[in-house]
C-alpha cells in the first residue's frame, strides 16, 4: 500500500505540508527509478514517518538527539555504508528540505536498513 493515507492524516493533523509531500514522493520515486524498489507502508513505514518527523522539527526546530557512538561506528563498518552515503546525497539533491546532520545520521541509518530488507528478499536492482 502506498503512503497516501499517511500523508493524508499527516497533512490534516498539521505536521507536514504539501512541499513535504511533494520532497516524500520525490524520494519514492528516487528509490523506485534508481534502485527498481517501490517504498511501500509495508516496507518503508519507519523510513518514510523519519523524514516526516525531520520535517516537521524543521518548522518547530526541535533537536533531536545524534546517534550513539556505537551505532554510528557499527554502521560505518557495514559494507553497505558508503552506498547508504551516495542514496542519502541522493536524496538531498531531490528534495527542497534540508536535513542537518543529526537528521542525516538517522537517515542514513534507515537507508542502511532499507537496502539490507531489499537485498534481502532479492529486490534490490542495481549494480553496485
Amino acid at each position: 500500500m502506498d503512503f497516501t493515507e499517511r500523508f493524508k492524516l499527516y497533512k490534516e493533523g498539521g505536521m507536514i505540508t504539501d512541499r513535504d509531500i511533494e520532497d516524500l514522493n520525490a524520494v519514492i520515486d528516487l528509490f523506485e527509478k534508481d534502485y527498481g524498489v517501490k517504498l511501500e507502508e509495508e516496507n518503508a513505514a519507519s523510513f518514510i514517518a523519519h523524514l516526516c518527523a525531520a520535517y516537521g522539527r524543521l518548522v518547530t526546530k526541535e533537536e533531536v538527539d545524534e546517534l550513539p557512538e556505537a551505532v554510528v561506528s557499527e554502521l560505518e563498518s557495514l559494507d553497505t555504508y558508503e552506498l547508504s552515503k551516495e542514496i542519502l546525497k541522493k536524496v538531498m539533491n531531490v528534495t527542497k528540505n534540508p536535513l542537518n546532520e543529526t537528521e542525516q545520521g538517522y537517515a542514513l541509518l534507515h537507508i542502511n536498513n532499507l537496502i539490507a530488507q531489499f537485498k534481502e528478499s532479492g529486490e534490490w536492482h542495481t549494480a553496485e
